[in-house]
């Protein structure tokens, strides 16, 4: 039984084995960060943050700072129902050139974990598990400061692990910076054996930080970390864990389109009456050749 969205294989193992089936629960948080500064305005300095864990439903944390001529703003969203976290940050200085003192920034973490369970009675096979890390970023700054700097940048950090795999991160931050916007990808795969009662657990984690001094710093990973593709064995199937893990994921098999009972009773009294047609005018054709024999015989 195969869902899944493709996406091409970054890394790829083979594991022996899963986790032994244990009770589990979704669990899911999120942080959210969004300072601004802008000291020749008057404003030294404003910071605004939300956190909070949550299970089974998800979480959804969102703040905004304003000082003068600096503002920022930060959103992470975590959905254990699809397999997804979301992060979104913005950072803006209205200035033409760096300005001592007036500076914006905006911090995300969000943390995924759950798990689903393998449903038989198919003998044990292997099974492949696959996520993708998507986003975009745009970092604008105005001459002479339209370089890469560390002042307008966004850094980005992950790990993921799925049942047997090791954990897949990034060794060092990966930076963004000025002055092009673009686009990231980063698929993972995992393969593996699995047998009917195992339990499979999935753990996400990603934390963005945005830094702006001049100009428009924006990096958007909206539906970015996300569960692409749960390829099984044949014969196998799988169930959410007791918070609906994953319950939301793929998409409904397609329906056959049949006529509706009416169309159906309809199509079948057209057929019989065009048959009865058919044959009546057949009957209505030989009796009259047969007159015109007779009328015919007679006259001769």
């Amino acid at each position: 039984m195969t869902h899944s969205t493709p996406y091409p294989a970054y890394l790829l193992a083979l594991g022996l084995g899963a986790f032994a089936h244990v009770a589990h629960a979704a669990d899911a948080g999120a942080s959210v960060r969004a300072f601004a500064t802008d000291t020749p305005s008057g404003v030294d300095f404003t910071d605004h943050s939300a956190s909070g864990p949550s299970s089974g439903s998800g979480v959804s944390r969102s703040v905004s700072s304003v000082a003068g001529n600096a503002s920022s703003s930060a959103q992470a969203v975590v959905d254990p129902l699809s397999g997804t976290i979301r992060e979104k940050l913005n950072g803006e200085v209205a200035a033409s050139k760096y300005v001592i003192g007036r500076a914006a920034g905006a911090t995300s973490v969000a943390h995924l974990h759950g798990g689903i369970d393998m449903v038989g009675p198919a003998p044990p096979g292997l099974a492949t598990f696959t996520a993708v890390l998507e986003g975009s970023y745009d970092i604008s700054t105005p001459a002479p400061f339209d370089y890469p700097s560390i002042d307008n940048s966004v850094a980005m950090n992950y790990t993921f692990r799925v049942g047997d795999s090791p954990e897949f991160h990034n060794t060092s931050p990966l930076y963004y910076f000025c002055c092009s916007p673009g686009t990231f990808s980063i698929p993972f795969s995992w393969t593996q054996m699995v047998s009917a009662g195992d339990s499979i657990l999935f753990d996400f984690y990603l934390k963005a930080d945005l830094l702006t001094v001049a100009g428009l710093a924006q990096f958007d990973a909206s539906n970015t970390f996300k569960v692409t593709g749960i390829d099984l064995p044949d014969g196998y199937s799988f169930t959410s864990d007791s918070d609906g893990f994953l319950s939301k994921f793929g998409a409904a098999p397609p329906v056959t389109s049949v006529p509706e009972p009416e169309s159906s009773l309809l199509l079948g009294l057209g057929l019989t009456l065009m048959a009865a047609t058919r044959r009546r005018n057949t009957v209505k054709a030989q009796t009259r050749a047969t007159t015109i024999t007779l009328d015919t015989r007679s006259a001769t």
